[in-house]
């Protein structure tokens, strides 16, 4: 059943995949909101609070014997806890320290699953925190795998001579600025700006003088199931859901939903920009 369940997208072709490139929209001009450089607020003391639900496909717990399909709600905070900075180099690079994340990974699926960790990683619980590693903060990438790697990560990026290459193969997830038809990814998992949508903060809580910016909604999907992200410039990801290939009511559905409820931007200057 695992192999169906597999964490859902590919850990770096799914979350966000976003190279750097000026992005322009068809009619030449590009978004006031996204003019900034500080498209993704990356900055310690800054957090997000989710509202969510994942149903749990059903399981099978021995002697033929099976627990019907479940479905959790959970509220969670997800905070920066810590940036560390390269110094030199070609592009500025940060990477930020998140204690848990909502984030529908996409996963590497040479690595061993968790049955826990196939969607949204527990809810955000603090055993799932990732790190954002962002490039000329544009190019953002999400690392997601275990926690005792998450201090070789943080070690590495400080390194002006090793180029990540293995860290940002396949796990960027946003290419900024965003504009209404670009693609990114690799050949077995991208993502497509589907959609622009008004007053996509509205009804946040702390969105403030933001609240009337326009969101981009991201789609993608493998052979798992379909993945569907909601990014606002200057204040994050506002929702994320995934979704399985099987129907429901079939014992192998899952699908899960996460969206954003609350912000606190204490700092609102770009990780990449020092």
């Amino acid at each position: 059943m695992q192999s169906h369940q597999g964490r859902f997208a590919g850990e770096v072709r799914s979350l966000l995949l976003l190279p750097i490139s000026a992005v322009l929209f068809g009619s030449g001009a590009m978004m006031r909101a996204q003019q900034s450089a500080d498209y993704f607020p990356l900055a310690v003391g800054n957090y997000w609070i989710y509202q969510c639900y994942v149903m749990e496909t059903v399981r099978y717990i021995g002697g033929g014997r099976m627990l019907p399909a479940e479905t959790t709600q959970k509220t969670w905070r997800s905070e920066i806890t810590q940036i560390v900075y390269r110094k030199g180099g070609r592009e500025p690079i940060a990477a930020a320290f998140f204690d848990s994340s909502p984030r529908p990974v996409a996963a590497d699926l040479s690595l061993p699953v968790c049955t826990k960790d196939r969607n949204f990683h527990c809810l955000g619980d603090k055993g799932a925190p990732n790190i954002l590693i962002s490039v000329n903060s544009r190019r953002i990438y999400q690392i997601s795998h275990w926690d005792s790697a998450f201090p070789e990560v943080l070690r590495r990026v400080q390194d002006p001579n090793d180029n990540l290459s293995d860290l940002l193969r396949y796990t960027q997830i946003l290419d900024l600025p965003l504009a209404l038809g670009k693609r990114w990814g690799g050949p077995f998992f991208s993502w497509h700006v589907t959609q622009r949508e008004k007053n996509s903060p509205i009804g946040v809580q702390g969105a403030g003088a933001t609240s009337n910016r326009e969101g981009f909604i991201l789609e993608a999907s493998d052979n798992t199931g379909n993945q569907r992200v909601t990014f606002v410039p200057s204040i994050g990801i506002t929702h994320v859901s995934a979704e399985s290939l099987f129907r429901r009511g079939d014992p192998n559905h899952w699908e899960s939903e996460a969206k954003l409820v609350e912000v606190h931007l204490n700092q609102t200057k770009a990780a990449g920009v020092r």
